[in-house]
């Protein structure tokens, strides 16, 4: 009989074996995830993503390499996913939608794991959330589908914005989500949208709200506008208009509020399904996850440099108060 304490060890040592050479990548050798590194990704969700992997036992030059190619210029995202599948890379991580469909194009054996990605299966990216079929799998959004009840947060803070400026792309999950936040504002909120596919038509398309002398502004659900935050606040705080977010990032950088899912979490989820992946299972037996914890931030700070008071009720509510 093996004595408790020995078992154990053994247990241990097996566990950390483990983790160190998972099943599908050969003893010795170190898992090689590529990483398309684009204007999309955020750099501190990108050692999120390092950190969750770190946490599963894939430390970064003992067991696991990271390849970044870097996307130099608009429109080169093609180019650049064509260099990461040339490396041939045991999984590549994709961060939404766009370069998932990117790299299909490119590969449909490599591995892909998103983490944050519109209508998976509308976009064909996967066949359905449960099997997803193919190469692909990951983390899904649920984020344009929020676009009404972001509305209903701004009219309780801001009861007195009779006119919303809405910053939209204007083009797919975007129609959808403009709709909601019409139906939310009712015949009480006029919604007045401005439209910006590309960082550079930003600058105009705010201005155009400031022209319309609105009362607040909404970021519809897409990354451009995630990744464009810190220039909408700028421009916001000059004006003297509230934003109302749609991710929490925006509140926290001084956004009035936001609401929805937590991307960090989606980012640490998708970890998992990576070290599922390396450890040999098929993305296709892998179901796409979906957002779980949501959200309302509130930035108590911004509100007073506004002067808005914040309904108590509201405060009540909030997952996070920014003082």
């Amino acid at each position: 009989m093996i004595p408790r304490r020995k078992f154990l060890a053994g247990l241990a040592t097996l566990y950390t074996a483990a983790a160190v050479a998972p099943s599908s990548i050969s003893a010795g050798r170190s898992a090689r995830v590529g990483i398309l590194s684009s204007g999309t990704w955020d750099e501190a969700l990108l050692q999120e993503f390092i950190g969750a992997m770190h946490d599963l036992g894939w430390v970064e030059g003992r067991n696991i390499i990271y390849e970044r190619v870097a996307v130099n210029g608009i429109g080169r995202t093609p180019e650049a996913a064509k260099e990461l599948v040339s490396r041939n890379p045991d999984l590549i991580v994709a961060r939404g939608g766009p370069d998932a469909l990117v790299l299909l194009a490119r590969t449909r054996t490599i591995p892909i794991v998103f983490w944050a990605a519109n209508d998976p299966i509308e976009r064909g990216i996967v066949a359905s959330l449960p099997r997803p079929g193919g190469n692909v799998t990951g983390v899904a959004n649920i984020g344009w589908e929020l676009g009404g009840k972001r509305m209903q947060l701004l009219r309780e803070a801001v009861p007195g914005a009779s006119r919303v400026g809405v910053l939209t792309m204007a083009a797919g999950s975007s129609l959808s989500e403009h709709k909601l936040i019409r139906q939310a504002a009712g015949p009480v909120v006029e919604v007045v949208p401005a439209v910006a596919k590309m960082a550079q038509e930003l600058d105009s398309a705010l201005a155009s709200l400031a022209s319309a002398r609105i009362g607040a502004l909404m970021t519809t659900h897409t990354p451009l506008f995630l990744r464009e935050r810190k220039r909408i606040l700028n421009f916001a705080a000059r004006a003297r208009f509230p934003v109302i977010g749609h991710r929490n990032e925006l509140a926290d950088d001084g956004a009035l509020l936001s609401y929805s899912s937590a991307l960090v979490d989606q980012v640490r989820r998708s970890a998992h399904l990576v070290d599922k992946v390396l450890k040999g299972t098929r993305p296709a037996d892998i179901p796409v996850e979906q957002p779980t914890k949501f959200e309302l931030v509130v930035n108590v700070k911004t509100a007073k440099a506004l002067g808005i008071k914040i309904p108590e009720k509201l405060l009540l509510r909030a997952d996070r108060v920014i003082e």
